[in-house]
């Protein structure tokens, strides 16, 4: 995924989740160690294009299907992406979502979906 700042061009990162499914973490980076965030410290998720660094870039730089942002820290600090792919973006979200729930395995989500499912008004609004 692509990585945007605020004035430079973006930069190509491989994103993935740690082991423990309690950090994002990215290479390469000068960082090592610290090119991280932590699930716990993300605050928000948000689809398109929303946020300032998005606004900087011309309209139709990028695929707003394909653009999010994780929100995340006491100061919401945020991490504007560009996906290849408006699947992968999605993905990405849900997933993201989902652990900040606290759904962590495929069991407790695939529970909760059976109980969407099963009462979908508990679920509307």
């Amino acid at each position: 995924m692509i990585k945007l700042r605020g004035s430079s061009k973006g930069l190509v990162r491989f994103y993935y989740l740690d082991e423990h499914k309690s950090c994002i973490r990215w290479r390469p980076s000068r960082k090592n160690e610290k090119a991280k965030i932590s699930i716990d410290s993300i605050q928000e998720v948000c689809e398109g294009k929303q946020s300032e660094i998005f606004q900087r870039y011309a309209d139709g730089s990028f695929d707003p299907n394909c653009c999010f942002s994780i929100y995340y820290g006491d100061h919401m600090e945020s991490l504007d992406l560009v996906s290849s792919s408006g699947e992968e973006a999605r993905t990405w979200i849900t997933g993201l979502k989902y652990l900040m729930a606290g759904i962590s395995d495929e069991d407790s989500l695939s529970k909760r979906q059976r109980t969407r499912d099963q009462y979908p008004s508990l679920w509307a609004g």
